[in-house]
C-alpha cells in the first residue's frame, strides 16, 4: 500500500477503516503518510529505480515477467524485514498478511516473538494449497478458491464494498466536464491501463465497434499505457476518456457510466465488479466459474473471442441491462455490504487469537537428527581438512 494501487490495496485499508472502531488493530503500509493507526514501512518498492539493473538468466521470451516478479519479491523482503521491528515491540495476536514474501518471514520469525503471534494470510491470488506460503491460517474469498485451499486452516470471508459510497444515488459532473452527452451510453472499465493481466487493449477495440458508444477507462498506469491511449485515441477520438483517481473518487466515475465490463479472463475476486453493482450498473464479463460465482447475474462472455464484448454491448436491449444493475445492487447488499462482513471478521480474528499454536521444541527426532548432521560434518573435515 502505497506504491501500487489494486484491489489488494484497497481491500486493506477497507478492512483496517471497517475495524478500527472495534479491534486494536495497526496497519503497516508501504508508503503514503503515517497516521493514527498506521505505520509506514520502508522497503524497495517494486517501482524503485535501484531496479532498473536486475539481472535475469533466461529465455529473452521471458524476462520482463521475471524481472516483474523479482521487482515484487525484493519490495515484499525488505517490507517483511524491516516491519519485524514493531511487530516485536506490539505484541500483536494475529498478524494478517497479504503478500507471500511478507508472510513466510513473518512466519519463519515468530521464534523472536514473546507471545507467539498467529500468522493470517489473505489469498488475493488464488494459490492452490501446495504452493500456499508457510502460515498458521487461510482467508479465501470465493467458493472456489475456497475448494483448491488448505483444509483444515482455511476459511471463506468474501471481499466487501461500502454500499454508502458506492451507491446509485451518487451524483456526478463528470460528463459535463468531459463533454459526453447526457443521453450517450457510457462504458466504463476500472483497473491497469495494460495489455496483460486487465486486457484494457481488448475493451478499447470491442467497445469502439459500438457505434456512438463512449469508453472510460480508470486505473493505474502501465509501461503499457501510453500505447493504449494512442490506440483509444485512434479507434474512438473524442468517444474515449482515460483517467487516474483516488478510490474514494471513484464513485463518481461509475455514476457516469451506463455498463461495467473488465478484459480479464480470470480474477481471483475482482473488487471493480461488486463496486460496480453496487452503484446499480449492469455487469459485462468473463464466462468464468469464479466470476460467474461472484457477480451471479451479469452478461457472461468468451473475452478471448473478438466480437463477443461488442456483441453483448450492442444486442442487450438497455431495459435488460438496468434491470441486470438494479438486481447487482441488492445481491451486493445481500452478499457483500462490508458492515455485515464486519462480524464475521471480528468473529474470525477472536477465533485465530485464542487458537493455539505451538513452536518445534527439542525432541528425541530433533536430537538423531542433529547428531547426524555433526557426524557428517566431522567425516568432511577429517577427509577434507580445515579451512583453517
Amino acid at each position: 500500500m502505497g506504491n501500487v494501487f489494486r484491489g489488494h490495496e484497497v481491500f486493506a485499508r477497507d478492512l483496517f477503516t471497517l475495524l478500527g472502531d472495534s479491534v486494536d488493530i495497526t496497519l503497516f503500509k508501504g508508503g503514503g503518510d503515517a497516521a493514527p493507526g498506521e505505520l509506514v514501512i520502508g522497503n524497495i518498492s517494486r517501482n524503485a529505480s535501484c531496479l532498473d539493473d536486475i539481472h535475469v538468466a533466461t529465455s529473452p521470451k521471458w524476462a520482463a515477467s521475471l524481472k516483474a516478479q523479482e521487482r515484487c519479491r525484493i519490495e515484499g523482503e525488505t517490507f517483511a524485514y524491516a516491519a519485524l521491528k514493531p511487530l516485536l515491540e506490539g505484541e500483536f495476536d494475529v498478524i494478517h498478511c497479504l503478500e507471500r514474501e511478507v508472510c513466510e518471514i513473518i512466519y519463519d520469525k515468530r521464534h523472536l516473538f514473546r507471545t507467539t503471534p498467529k500468522i493470517l494470510f489473505s489469498n488475493g491470488g488464488a494459490i492452490p494449497a501446495r504452493d500456499l506460503p508457510r502460515c498458521d491460517f487461510v482467508q479465501e474469498h470465493t467458493e472456489l478458491n475456497l475448494s483448491y485451499s488448505a483444509k483444515g486452516k482455511s476459511f471463506l470471508i468474501p471481499h466487501g464494498v461500502d454500499v454508502e459510497l458506492f451507491s446509485p444515488e451518487v451524483v456526478t459532473d463528470f460528463r459535463v466536464r468531459h463533454g459526453i452527452p447526457h443521453d450517450a451510453f457510457v462504458v466504463i472499465s476500472v483497473g491497469a491501463i495494460s495489455y496483460g493481466h486487465k486486457r484494457m487493449d481488448y475493451v478499447v477495440r470491442e467497445v469502439a465497434a459500438v457505434k456512438g458508444a463512449f469508453l472510460l477507462v480508470a486505473g493505474q498506469e502501465t509501461k503499457d499505457t501510453p500505447e493504449i491511449i494512442s490506440l483509444g485515441k485512434q479507434l474512438m477520438g473524442d468517444r474515449i476518456v482515460f483517467t487516474t483517481v483516488q478510490h474514494r473518487d471513484l464513485p463518481k466515475l461509475y455514476a457516469a457510466a451506463n455498463v461495467f465490463t473488465l478484459g480479464s479472463v480470470f480474477e481471483t475476486f475482482g473488487i471493480v465488479y461488486i463496486e460496480a453493482m453496487a452503484m446499480g450498473l449492469p455487469v459485462i464479463c468473463t464466462n468464468h466459474k469464479n466470476q460467474r460465482a461472484i457477480v451471479k447475474e451479469g452478461i457472461f462472455i468468451d473475452v478471448t473471442r473478438s466480437g463477443a464484448l461488442t456483441q453483448a454491448i450492442r444486442d442487450t436491449d438497455r431495459a435488460s441491462l438496468s434491470a441486470l444493475g438494479q438486481r447487482g445492487r441488492e445481491i451486493v447488499l445481500q452478499s457483500y455490504d462490508i458492515r455485515v462482513l464486519k462480524s464475521q471478521y471480528i468473529e474470525r480474528y477472536q477465533a485465530i487469537a485464542s487458537s493455539s499454536v505451538s513452536l518445534p521444541n527439542y525432541s528425541l527426532k530433533n536430537r538423531l537428527a542433529s547428531n547426524a548432521k555433526n557426524a557428517i560434518q566431522g567425516i568432511v573435515r577429517l577427509i577434507f581438512g580445515r579451512a583453517e
